[in-house]
């Protein structure tokens, strides 16, 4: 029993994300070196205007947490009978507490004076920010405006990652190591995250990393993909963006042309962002709705010269359409196909409660994200008959819930519960077997093509699969009392399942050698698919990890 334990848990394929919390910590003394207690302590991001307070214990000791932290805070101390006094602590590289240890003087009268000096911002650890370890920042402006917000496009900007990408030549997959992209990761807020992408306007900061020295981030062989959503902001932000494309504007050759490769795109998308109640309840949503459309070229439309460049003379591809009509072949299925389109949507919103006195720093936040998209028809039909295609649809979505609170401001608890599901499937126009003729042409200049044309239903592309998964994570982390030491004890319970039916040829497949074997209906060759491809699985996973950041000093953090 314990050796199946220990292989579980050797062989989590993706074992916890260390979630991203800005705990802000330190000790209040006054000019004797003795500790001042039920002092205020108040900590503003500087980006977003929020506010967050807590008093100082028996021993001055405090505690602040900022879920969604962006690293930068200015932090206020008062207490009655002293001076106070403001200063701004910064996250200079992967400090897991910033530390904001103050001393107070004590009031005293003076006599008036009036004193001038330049304005200025006090900054403490005001040093250029320095990305230790091997996680790098993924800014959405270094991809082009068309794939913002793609996951694997923003991944493939990073120096050293290399693009894998479909038919289309859009982004589909990235590889670090010359490994295939089913060996890296993609995290929301430290859990699974199953889309690909999300809305460009998104408040979402994203990096990736190969090697990362925290223990309780791995489970991946390639590259680990982090999303994290922003923290909740006082300040009202309205975005939109419009990306349009257009033929005119598009380079390509005759033979390009011919085949309907430029294409009309429309995009639009934006982001609401702000406080539902100021200092204490925040939301953020965003937004993406677009078309991809194209002229849909097949055997029916295409003009010699794109038939030529497909392989085919016009002349075999007029015999095929006389045969199939002679032979009640459906040319259609029933509608007109002139263009080919690729509709797509997506959401990514995350609500905020944070009360801002809370004894206990509790916090709670909910994050949802959907996205569809739909292909019609999924494939390129300029060897095929209108009537021979199929549209594709996939749609997913999840629902992530996390809480954050302490205790006696020692001991930190991050818990996440979520779940992401998605289905993709295909839906062929015609359910009819299958056929194909292989046709022999000659063209005027010389050259000559053999090229396999299809007609009937299509056998392929009507397989669907679908995914389900559901996790609990939590990490404690205690506190020295001298901020030297953060450990860290994280623990996952997930579970994953899928269901594929990848059934093909379900009607059978008849082959032709030639167009008069098919005018006198003599095929070749006949193959059908007898038994289901229908699989589903399941597996849970636990993990468990303990760690320890240890602070030498302010320049040196060791991990372990």
């Amino acid at each position: 029993m314990l050796a199946l334990v220990a292989i579980a848990l050797a062989s989590a394929p993706r074992a916890l994300a260390a979630q991203q919390l800005d705990v802000i910590r330190g000790q209040v003394t006054n000019s004797d070196q003795q500790p001042i207690e039920n002092a205020s302590v108040t900590a503003t991001s500087v980006s977003g205007g929020v506010n967050r307070t807590a008093r100082t214990d028996r021993t001055g000791h405090f505690t602040i947490t900022f879920p969604g932290g962006e690293g930068d805070y200015f932090v206020s101390f008062a207490s009655i009978g002293y001076a106070p006094r403001r200063f701004e602590v910064k996250r200079t590289a992967d400090q897991d507490i910033l530390v904001a240890d103050a001393q107070l003087q004590r009031m005293t009268m003076l006599d008036t004076l009036r004193a001038t000096a330049t304005r200025g911002r006090a900054t403490r650890d005001a040093n250029t920010p320095d990305l230790s370890g091997t996680e790098q920042s993924i800014q959405s402006e270094g991809v082009a405006s068309g794939q913002q917000g793609d996951i694997n496009a923003m991944a493939s900007s990073i120096p050293g990652v290399t693009p894998i990408t479909n038919a289309d030549g859009d982004p589909a997959g990235f590889s670090v190591l010359g490994l295939s992209a089913d060996q890296n990761s993609t995290t929301l807020n430290g859990a699974s995250f199953g889309a690909s992408s999300v809305p460009r306007d998104a408040a979402v900061v994203s990096s990736l990393v190969t090697t990362p020295y925290d223990v309780s981030r791995g489970g991946f062989s390639g590259a680990q993909f982090n999303l994290r959503s922003s923290g909740g902001s006082n300040y009202i932000r309205r975005t939109n963006s419009l990306n349009l494309d257009a033929p005119t504007l598009q380079w390509t050759d005759r033979a390009a042309r011919a085949l309907g490769q430029q294409y009309s795109n429309v995009s639009l998308g934006g982001l609401l962002a702000g406080p539902i109640v100021f200092d204490k309840a925040f939301y953020n949503l965003s937004y993406q709705l677009g078309r991809r459309s194209n002229d849909l070229r097949s055997l029916v439309n295409t003009d010699a010269g794109g038939l030529q460049a497909t392989g085919v003379a016009a002349d075999s591809v007029a015999k095929l359409i006389a045969i199939a009509a002679a032979q009640r072949i459906p040319l259609t299925a029933g509608r007109t196909l002139d263009h080919r389109l690729n509709d797509q949507g997506s959401l990514f919103g995350s609500f905020d409660f944070s009360p801002p006195r809370s004894s206990t720093g509790t916090t709670f936040n909910l994050t949802l994200n959907g996205n569809w998209n739909r292909q019609t028809p999924a494939s390129n039909l300029s060897a095929e008959l209108p009537a021979h295609g199929a549209d594709r649809t996939s749609w997913g979505g999840g629902a992530q819930g996390r809480h954050t609170s302490y205790v006696k401001n020692v001991l930190l608890s991050e818990t996440t519960v979520g779940v992401n599901g998605s289905r993709n499937y295909g839906t062929p126009y015609l359910t009819l077997p299958n056929g194909s003729v292989l046709v022999n042409s000659l063209f005027a200049d010389g050259t000559s093509s053999v090229r396999n044309l299809a007609f009937g239903g299509n056998g392929v592309l009507g397989t669907s699969s679908s995914t389900l998964t559901a996790e609990v994570l939590n990490q404690l982390s205690w506190f020295s009392r001298n901020n030297k030491h953060r450990l860290k004890l994280a623990s996952e319970l997930r579970r994953d399942s899928y269901d594929q039916d990848q059934t093909t040829n379900a009607y059978g497949s008849f082959g032709y050698n030639s167009l008069a074997d098919l005018a006198a209906n003599r095929p070749a060759s006949f193959t059908r698919t007898l038994q289901p491809r229908v699989q589903s699985a399941s597996q849970f996973v636990a993990a468990l990890s303990l760690g320890d950041s240890y602070r030498r000093s302010n320049d040196l953090q060791i991990q372990y």
